[in-house]
C-alpha cells in the first residue's frame, strides 16, 4: 500500500466529514446507547459499534480515502471526567481497529485508503495555566500509543486553540512514535475563530512559525468557521507555510433554527469552496468538520473526479516553492527577520545584569514592574526581548518561570531566553507558546553546556543565538570569529539538526571607550562580513551595549547609530541593546558622524590611521 505522505505529495486526497455532529443528529439515548457516559462518542465502540460502522461505510461510499476513528478528545485527562482515564489507550486502539475492520470490507476495489488518528485539544489550555505542559504531553503520548497500537497510518493533531497545546501534542506524538519504532507521520490542524485568530489570540503566522521547526509535513485549518472565513488564513499559508496544506471547514457558521443548531452550507457550496482552495492555494487534503456529512463529502468527491479527468479519481498537485527565513513568534504574532529591509532590534532591558531598574524590580519581587519595563522596551521598538536572570544570588529557574508566565500574554514581541542552568531554560520553554530564541550558546566551557542548549532548542523548536566565544575566550579578530562560527554551525546544524536559518551568530564587540580595545570595531566589522559571507543562510548579531559601554548617553547614541549603519553594510542582521537609545544615523550632523567614525575606525591625530 502507498504511504500517506507519498500520496499527498502526488495528488489531492479526500478526508471524511464530521462524525461527532453526525452522531449528535441521531438522538441516541444516554443510558441505552452510551451506557451512562453522556455524549462520550469514543465509548460507542463498545456500546454501539454498529453506529460507528455505518458512519465509516457511508463515507467510503461517498468516496473518502482518509478516515478518522472516533477518538477525538480520547485522552486520559478528558476521559477522567467520566472515570475512564485508565481506558484511554484501549479506547483509542479499539476505535482504530474497528475502522480498519470496516475498510477491510472494501479492500477488493483496488483503492488506497488511509487512517489518521485525530488528537483533539482537550478541555484545558496550558497558556491559560489550566494544565501544565508535561501532563498534556503525557496525555497525547498515551492517546498516540493506543492509535499506533491499533494500526493508524498518521497522527492528526486537530482543532488546536493554543500553540503551547500544539507543541505538547507534537511532543507527545513524537514520544509514542519513537517508543513504537515507527515512521508514523504527525500532521496538524489549527482552529481560527471568527475573530481572525486562535481562541488564545494567536495569528496564523505565529502558530505556523511555532509548528514549522518540527517534523510536521502537513498543516491546515479545521472547525470553528466555514470556508469563507478560512480563506485569508489559507492564502497566508499558501505563501509562507513550506509543507502540505489541509482544509476541513465546518458547513458554514452554525445557526439556531427551531431550537436546534444547524449548519447552512450545502454540499455543492462546500465542493465549490474546496475547488477554489485547490486551484488558488494548492491544498493537498480536503474534507469537512462540524455540520458536514456524507452528502457534503460526496459532492467534494464528484468535484475532484471532474477535475482529475481521464478516468482518474484525483487531480495531480503542483508543488509550491518556499524560501526559509528566520521567524520567531510571541504567543500572538510572528516576528520575521528581514535584514535587507531593517535590522532586528533585541531589547536588553530585561537582562538583570545590564539594567539596574530591572534588577531592582526583580529583587523587590515587583513582577508587575518587570512586565512594565518589558512593555516599555517593546513600545520603544524592541521586536525581541532578551530575558536573563543569570549571575544573581536567587533561584534562576523560579525567576525565569515566574516572569515568562506573566509576560507571555502581555507583549507581541518574541523573547530570547538565556540562563546559566539549562533546567531553567527548559522550565521557561514549557510555559511559552510562541517561538523563542535560546541565547548563551558558546564554547566557553567546552561543548557540554552548548550541547544541552542545542538539544533544548531542537526539542522545543526554538532558534539559537550562538556567540563567537570558545575555551580561549571571545574571538579577537575575524579569523578567530570565523573559526568559532564554523564550529557553532557544525554542532547546531550538523549534529543537532537545526535549520541554518535558525542559527544567529553573535560577533563579539569591544568597548570603544577603552584605550586598549579601540581597534576592536574594525575587527568586529571584518568578522561580521566574513561570517555573513560564509554562512548566508544564518544571520549575524552584535551587542551595541558592549560596544558603547563607558560612553555617556549622547556619545553612546551617536556611536551606536553610525556603527549600525556600517555594520549593516557588512551584513549584520540584528542588534541587541537599549532600543530606546537608538537614533537614526540620518539625523546626525556631519561633525557627529565624523567624530563617531574616528572612534569606530580608530582614526587618531598625527596621521596614524
Amino acid at each position: 500500500m502507498a504511504h500517506l505522505l507519498d500520496a499527498l505529495n502526488d495528488h489531492v486526497l479526500l478526508a471524511d466529514g464530521a462524525t461527532g455532529t453526525t452522531v449528535m443528529a441521531l438522538d441516541l439515548d444516554v443510558e441505552k446507547d452510551f451506557h451512562g457516559y453522556e455524549n462520550l462518542y469514543n465509548y460507542l465502540v463498545r456500546s454501539r459499534p454498529d453506529v460507528l460502522r455505518k458512519i465509516h461505510r457511508d463515507y467510503i461510499v461517498a468516496g473518502v480515502e482518509v478516515f478518522q476513528p472516533m477518538v477525538f478528545g480520547a485522552t486520559p485527562s478528558v476521559l477522567a471526567e467520566f472515570g475512564l482515564a485508565d481506558q484511554a489507550f484501549a479506547l483509542n486502539k479499539e476505535n482504530t481497529e474497528l475502522l480498519l475492520e470496516v475498510l477491510e470490507e472494501f479492500k477488493g476495489d483496488g483503492r488506497d485508503r488511509f487512517t489518521v488518528g485525530p488528537l483533539g485539544p482537550g478541555t484545558k489550555l496550558p497558556s491559560l495555566g489550566q494544565i501544565d505542559f508535561d501532563s498534556l504531553e503525557d496525555d497525547y503520548a498515551c492517546q498516540s500509543d493506543g492509535l499506533i497500537a491499533g494500526g493508524i497510518d498518521a497522527l492528526f493533531i486537530q482543532t488546536c486553540q493554543d500553540p503551547l497545546q500544539t507543541k505538547a501534542a507534537i511532543k507527545g506524538a513524537e514520544r509514542a512514535r519513537e517508543k513504537a519504532g515507527t515512521d508514523t507521520p504527525i500532521l496538524a490542524m489549527v482552529t481560527m475563530e471568527t475573530t481572525g485568530s486562535m481562541l488564545i489570540g494567536t495569528e496564523i503566522g505565529a502558530v505556523s512559525t511555532v509548528v514549522e521547526p518540527f517534523d510536521v509535513p502537513l498543516m491546515g485549518l479545521n472547525c470553528a468557521t466555514g470556508p469563507r472565513e478560512m480563506e485569508p488564513h489559507i492564502a497566508w499559508m499558501s505563501e509562507h507555510w513550506p509543507g502540505l496544506i489541509a482544509v476541513m471547514p465546518n458547513a458554514g457558521l452554525p445557526e439556531l433554527f427551531e431550537g436546534r443548531t444547524r449548519y447552512p452550507l450545502t454540499p455543492q457550496e462546500l465542493a465549490d469552496w474546496q475547488e477554489r482552495f485547490i486551484e488558488k492555494y494548492d491544498v493537498a487534503l480536503v474534507g469537512g468538520c462540524c455540520g458536514t456529512d456524507d452528502s457534503h463529502i460526496a459532492a467534494v468527491d464528484a468535484m475532484l473526479r471532474r477535475r482529475a479527468g481521464n478516468g482518474t479519481r484525483r487531480p495531480v498537485r503542483a508543488p509550491r516553492t518556499h524560501h526559509q527565513v528566520l521567524t520567531l513568534a510571541s504567543l500572538f504574532s510572528p516576528v520575521v527577520l528581514t535584514p535587507k529591509a531593517a535590522p532586528l532590534h533585541i531589547g536588553a532591558g530585561c537582562v538583570a545584569s545590564a539594567n539596574p531598574a530591572f534588577l531592582t524590580a526583580v529583587e523587590a519581587g515587583d513582577w508587575e514592574g518587570c512586565v512594565a519595563l518589558a512593555r516599555a522596551q517593546e513600545k520603544a521598538g524592541a521586536e525581541v526581548l532578551a530575558l536573563n536572570f543569570a549571575g544573581l544570588d536567587r533561584d534562576e529557574t523560579a525567576d525565569l518561570e515566574t516572569f515568562v508566565s506573566r509576560l507571555r500574554g502581555t507583549v507581541n514581541a518574541a523573547i530570547a531566553l538565556e540562563a546559566d542552568d539549562p533546567a531553567a531554560l527548559e522550565g521557561a520553554l514549557k510555559l511559552y507558546g510562541g517561538r523563542p530564541m535560546i541565547g548563551g550558546v558558546d564554547f566557553a566551557d567546552g561543548t557540554d553546556g552548548t550541547g544541552e542548549r542545542l538539544a533544548l532548542a531542537r526539542r522545543f523548536g526554538a532558534a539559537v543565538m550562538g556567540r563567537t566565544v570558545d575555551e580561549d575566550g571571545p574571538a579577537r579578530d575575524a579569523d578567530a570569529g570565523l573559526r568559532i562560527a564554523r564550529r557553532l554551525y557544525d554542532l547546531a546544524c550538523g549534529e543537532h539538526g537545526l535549520a541554518p536559518a535558525d542559527l544567529v551568530i553573535e560577533v563579539q564587540t569591544w568597548p570603544l571607550a577603552s584605550a586598549t580595545e579601540r581597534a576592536g570595531a574594525n575587527s568586529t566589522l571584518d568578522a561580521i562580513e566574513a561570517v555573513a559571507k560564509e554562512f548566508p543562510e544564518c544571520q549575524t548579531l552584535v551587542s551595541l551595549s558592549s560596544l558603547s559601554a563607558g560612553l555617556d548617553m549622547p556619545a553612546r547614541q551617536v556611536v551606536e547609530a553610525v556603527f549600525v549603519e556600517h555594520a549593516r553594510e557588512r551584513g549584520v542582521a540584528a542588534f541587541i541593546g537599549d532600543v530606546s537609545a537608538i537614533v537614526p544615523a540620518a539625523e546626525l550632523g556631519s561633525d557627529e558622524r565624523r567624530a563617531a567614525e574616528d572612534l569606530i575606525f580608530d582614526r587618531r591625530p598625527g596621521g596614524r590611521d
